[in-house]
């Protein structure tokens, strides 16, 4: 299991890959019970889009505070040395 914070998760619990990242399902650590995504995005593929990732992390806080029903929250933001990882709570639909 990978650890970032409080949550972790298997690589091999692959929910989709884009461009820039690749997102796992994956749990909190105290309560395996309580699922998330964690998007993992390489810092290298990120070399020339920095200004993006704040940008996106930007929207997706403020998106957060709405509370609404249909706007996935963002739980947690953490940075390793080769990654920065995204923890969202999974979607209901």
């Amino acid at each position: 299991m990978e650890v970032v914070g409080d949550y972790e998760y298997s690589s091999k619990d692959l929910i989709g890959h884009g461009a820039f990242a690749v997102v796992f399902k994956g749990r909190l650590r105290e309560n395996p019970s309580c699922t998330v995504a964690i998007k993992s995005i390489t810092k290298k593929s990120l070399a020339k889009s920095q200004n993006l990732l704040g940008k996106e992390i930007k929207i997706l806080k403020e998106l957060t505070e709405l509370h609404h029903e249909n706007v996935v929250a963002l739980l947690d933001c953490k940075e390793s040395a080769n990654n920065v990882y995204l923890v969202m709570e999974v979607s209901r639909f």
